[in-house]
């Protein structure tokens, strides 16, 4: 088994849930909902408006490509790709926008 370096840390980060490839993929959603709106909020009025909703769909999908080439869920264990795509939407995009809105108000000049 010859994993790549990044593939090998996710692996690690996310080897809790292995046994429940759909747990896996909502942690692996989360931690990206987290990171981008991190990300979004620090930056301040760089990816404020369609930026900043255009980057957080762009970490969406690069969220789906680390569940399925790095993590290697196969498309069985998640219901196909549909469900891939819609499992956890929801969830992403609430914590994403609370959290993206509140370190925004927090880090942002008035």
């Amino acid at each position: 088994m010859n994993l790549t370096p990044l593939q090998s840390i996710f692996k690690r980060m996310f080897a809790r849930w292995d046994d429940s490839p759909n747990d896996q993929q909502y942690y692996v959603k989360i931690f990206f909902a987290m990171v981008s709106a991190l990300i979004c909020g620090v930056a301040g009025p760089i990816f404020a408006g369609t930026r900043g909703v255009m980057f957080g769909f762009l970490v969406y999908v690069l969220s789906l490509f680390v569940i399925r080439y790095l993590l290697e869920i196969s498309l069985e264990d998640l219901g196909g790709t549909q469900k891939m795509i819609t499992n956890s939407l929801p969830s992403y995009l609430m914590l994403w926008v609370v959290l993206w809105t509140l370190i925004y108000a927090f880090t942002s000049p008035v």
